[in-house]
């Protein structure tokens, strides 16, 4: 693997917070959003609730054709019960591109009011990403969701190998993480998510 791995320099705060909060990671820098773009396939995860339903999770980054500006995210999964195809779509807002573009804040779909932040911590571009979230609970206690994402959706062992390696070296290998599952038979992407289908009838 050739590519270069741009990985956030956190060792000096991770690990020294108390374990009820969230780890604090700074801008990765060098971080090109343009390089992201594309479409990245979940391999492990931290379980969350949102996206126990469905399975065969991707997620794919694109600019807005009609203002280029904006940066959109299309996640196309399965859904378990039924093993339909199913999309939704949210706006990627970069708050502050010139000083921390691996920060995103995004809405969370069905419900606009409602924002959430993550970012990228480490990624090659290539092969591999780790996108990290954590928020204060409702009992006060830091609730980290990790994602570790590939190019490919069936990545060699050396890229796993790396990617693992890197969550070593960003103090998540002791968060636990799950095989997500990638199983379904590859199906056409929709053009409209269900709940734009539906609003359209």
């Amino acid at each position: 693997m050739s590519s270069k791995i741009l990985i956030v320099l956190a060792l000096s705060t991770v690990g020294i917070l108390a374990k009820d909060a969230c780890n604090r990671y700074p801008p990765l820098l060098g971080f090109q959003v343009d390089k992201y773009m594309g479409r990245w396939w979940q391999m492990e995860k931290t379980p969350t609730v949102s996206e126990l339903p469905g399975k065969c999770w991707s997620s794919f980054y694109y600019r807005d054709i009609q203002n280029v500006n904006k940066v959109k995210m299309r996640m196309d999964y399965v859904t378990r019960l039924t093993n339909a195809p199913n999309t939704f779509f949210s706006t990627i807002i970069v708050p502050n591109p010139t000083n921390d573009p691996s920060l995103f804040t995004y809405a969370v779909p069905a419900m606009p009011w409602m924002k959430r932040q993550y970012r990228v911590l480490a990624t090659d571009y290539d092969n591999f990403s780790i996108e990290y979230m954590c928020n204060p609970n409702m009992i006060g206690t830091a609730e980290e969701t990790v994602w570790l994402l590939t190019r490919s959706r069936h990545p060699s062992l050396e890229v796993m190998q790396q990617a693992r390696h890197t969550l070593q070296v960003l103090g998540l290998d002791k968060v636990k993480l799950y095989e997500a599952d990638q199983s379904c038979q590859e199906k056409p992407m929709r053009n409209k998510s269900m709940l734009e289908w539906l609003m359209a009838v």
